[in-house]
């Protein structure tokens, strides 16, 4: 365990908490790509070591590290270099479970006793978690929810209305296509009280936010917001990886002085066993980590975090970036307001600038970087597969939009008789009057809203009694699917039994605002339970059918439909889209799975 500078911390009654760190950010894509958020170096040690270290100084003795199988041997080496001053139990997440779901799996490790839950993506430099806990007890809160004001733009953000004292009055969802500006957000921080898994399925996929949050509410428990003091921040885009550190480098934080560094002159800190020529120019602050290696007339000028194992050579550069461990400078090359990720090397001359390098990744489209840099160009080690790797997502698109419009023109002209058969029904054996066409807002690639055209199953005045059957949908996570929906029209059972209601949005694929396969397009509201699903599904147009629909249907757990939605957007292939439209009929003419 580090030795930072002794400092005045005061203790927390409580001994437990948990480190939510499974799952993955698609959006901090290309680093997350390599390790999770929770594995980034901070000033060149892990972030979760971090914050490890800040929860012990705080008195908490217990600690459980929820996380998926990225993690697992990084965390196993973490557990050992800390298990004699602090327990740290690891508990793998099989399948996606949801924030507040997790927590049932390891109920039994938090033993009956209140406990504070924490995002693993934050950095903890010395946020009052006391005056947290305090207001907890005092409240006699089910869940007190650490928040913070909104003074900067967030990616995507989970913001509160809360009463004069507290109480959580709402809490609102905001993606940047719909964002607009509210005082409160959530830190990442909580404080829970046993009384909560009660109210917790360990069969079903549940969020804190936006599901057990309100569960709570509607059983009367309390539930407030607190807002924590003190400096912390989340490590959610590149921007705020970049801002973090020079946070630190200007408040001198304990995180420089991780594993002993020490200052050998002003505003620079080394590691062990480094090497720096007498003839290499160093303007601080800049921190270099264990075994580095800086040669004759090399340049580091900071902020800048140098990683493990980093060798600068003759005449190069390093200007403002964060190099993680075994990175190497060739002679007269440069890295400016970069970052270099692990054993990423910069060839002889060559002069990188606003750039994300990661080894075997890449990424040219991000405009997250500080001061307004947009990162552009790609690995330096990849280019030719970079290369080919554009050149295939364009030639697979390309030919994915001719598929869609042939086959899709192709049925509507096929399938139009069956189409006025179809209005005639709807029209004769609606219980009220309405449309025969259902139309709804619906989000297409990159979160663009179109409207989606089905054939009406439903009364027309469906939307309207929605709410109150909330409590008797048969399926969990954010769709409403009842087996005997006493809103569905005779005419309309069939068509959603055999799946013809979906007909008419053979007009959005030939519109370009969907494909024949893809997730299926929900409304902003239905994806709020899990973000980075959400982030992941609308990378892409949305389909007709999917993997998803092919595999499971209507009967399976929420966490297959992420599982699947997931697996299908990172392994997306023209093969692959065949394979399912074949499942497609062959799953409809079974009528499996369908309501």
């Amino acid at each position: 365990m580090s030795k930072f500078p002794e400092r005045t911390s005061v203790r927390t009654k409580v001994r437990k908490a948990v480190l939510l760190a499974g799952g993955g950010e698609e959006r901090f894509a290309p680093l997350t790509k390599q390790r999770p958020v929770c594995m980034l170096p901070v000033m060149n040690e892990p972030l979760i070591e971090h914050n490890i270290e800040f929860l012990y100084q705080k008195g908490l003795k217990d600690i459980i590290i929820t996380f998926s199988k990225e993690s697992a041997g990084a965390l196993e080496s973490i557990k050992e270099r800390n298990r004699e001053k602090i327990n740290i139990h690891l508990y793998r997440e099989s399948v996606p479970r949801g924030t507040a779901g997790i927590l049932a799996d390891v109920a039994e490790l938090l033993e009956n006793e209140p406990f504070l839950v924490m995002n693993s993506s934050l950095y903890m430099e010395d946020a009052d978690l006391e005056e947290l806990i305090n207001f907890h007890e005092n409240k006699r809160s089910a869940v007190t929810v650490g928040v913070k004001r909104c003074t900067e733009e967030i990616y995507d953000m989970y913001a509160i209305r809360a009463s004069v004292e507290g109480a959580i009055e709402e809490v609102v969802v905001i993606h940047p296509s719909t964002n607009r500006n509210l005082p409160w957000v959530f830190s990442g921080i909580y404080m829970f009280t046993p009384a909560v898994f009660d109210f917790i399925d360990p069969q079903k996929y549940l969020d804190i936010k936006e599901q057990l949050i309100p569960l709570l509410k509607n059983a009367s428990l309390p539930v407030y917001a607190h807002e924590i003091k003190g400096y912390y921040r989340d490590v959610n885009s590149i921007e705020n990886y970049f801002a973090l550190h020079r946070d630190l480098f200007a408040m001198k934080s304990r995180a420089i002085y991780f594993n002993d560094k020490k200052e050998i002159s002003e505003e620079v800190w080394v590691g062990k066993e480094v090497t720096i020529s007498p003839e290499a120019y160093l303007m601080g602050p800049v921190v270099l980590g264990n075994k580095c290696c800086i040669a004759s007339r090399a340049q580091i000028i900071g902020p800048a975090a140098i990683g493990d194992g980093c060798n600068i050579a003759e005449d190069s550069i390093v200007r403002e970036s964060i190099l993680w461990r075994n990175v190497s400078l060739e002679k007269m090359s440069r890295s400016e307001y970069s970052i270099m990720g692990e054993g990423v090397r910069i060839p002889e001359g060559k002069r990188l600038r606003n750039l994300v390098v990661v080894d075997n990744l890449s990424r040219g489209d991000m405009n997250l970087m500080p001061q307004g840099y947009k990162i552009t160009g790609i690995g330096v080690h990849d280019l030719p597969e970079a290369l080919i790797t554009t050149l295939n997502n364009w030639i697979l698109n390309f030919i994915k939009r001719v598929m869609d419009i042939s086959i899709a023109a192709a049925l509507l002209l096929i399938l139009s008789p069956l189409y006025i058969l179809i209005a005639l029904a709807i029209k004769i054996d609606s219980k009220s009057p309405g449309p025969i066409f259902f139309i709804q807002k619906r989000c297409g690639r990159n979160g663009k809203m179109f409207e989606m055209f089905k054939f009406r199953t439903m009364i027309a005045s469906a939307e309207k009694i929605h709410d109150e059957l909330l409590s008797q949908k048969d399926i969990d996570g954010p769709m409403f699917k009842m087996v005997n929906d006493p809103r569905v029209t005779r005419v309309g059972r069939i068509l959603r039994k055999t799946s013809l209601d979906e007909l008419p949005q053979f007009i959005n694929v030939i519109r370009g605002e969907m494909s024949l396969v893809g997730p299926r397009p929900l409304i902003m509201e239905e994806m709020k339970f899990s973000l980075s699903w959400r982030d992941v599904r609308l990378r892409v147009k949305p389909g007709i059918t999917g993997l998803w629909q092919v595999e499971s249907r209507s009967k399976a757990p929420f966490y297959d439909w992420i599982r699947y939605d997931v697996e299908y957007v990172k392994n997306q292939s023209l093969w692959m889209d065949i394979k399912i439209l074949f499942k497609t009929i062959k799953v409809v003419f079974k009528k499996a799975g369908a309501y």
